[in-house]
């Protein structure tokens, strides 16, 4: 829907002369956006989704290379 025939229809509104099917048109562009819209936050949380499993992938080799030998003291106990 073009922003000239939602000024339009809301000009009607206003009037109160608008009918169910322009009411319909409404409701029907307002679907497809949100849609859109969803599918866009969906393929960029898809994208993060794959980032973050790429990091949980170099963290577990870090880890895994970081057992080779070495360790880490985390309570310095008193003999």
């Amino acid at each position: 829907m073009t922003q000239n025939r939602l000024n339009e229809l809301n000009e009607k509104i206003e009037k109160e002369t608008i009918t169910i099917s322009e009411v319909a048109e409404i409701c029907s562009a307002s679907l497809e956006s949100f849609s859109r819209h969803s599918k866009d936050i969906k393929n960029l949380l898809k994208g993060i989704e794959e980032k973050l499993l790429v990091i949980e992938e170099k963290i577990q080799e870090l880890e895994g290379k970081s057992n080779l030998g070495f360790g880490v003291i985390l309570e310095d106990e008193e003999d």
